[in-house]
């Protein structure tokens, strides 16, 4: 049986990225305030990605391979879904 793996290229096994792991990362990265989204737009991101059939471990996108923490937080930035951007709708 093979184990399943949250990155197809690294030997971590699929609790090794959590998402509080995540988080804390996040933090260690600074943004400029002009260039990232609001509190309210990244909640409302994070929250339409946690209802996306494509989440995988609480963590990532399988349509794009970001860990969505990352990804909600530019201002700028999109939802990759195949049959659109979920975060406009």
């Amino acid at each position: 049986m093979t184990e399943s793996r949250l990155c197809p290229h690294c030997d971590k096994g699929t609790n090794f990225f959590t998402p509080q792991l995540i988080a804390d990362k996040l933090k260690e990265i600074p943004i400029d305030p002009s260039l990232a989204a609001g509190t309210g737009l990244y909640q409302k991101r994070i929250d339409v990605c946690a209802e996306c059939e494509a989440l995988r471990e609480q963590v990532l996108c399988a349509h794009c391979g970001c860990f969505i923490l990352f990804r909600a937080r530019p201002a700028k930035s999109y939802c990759p879904h195949p049959s659109g951007d979920r975060w406009t709708n």
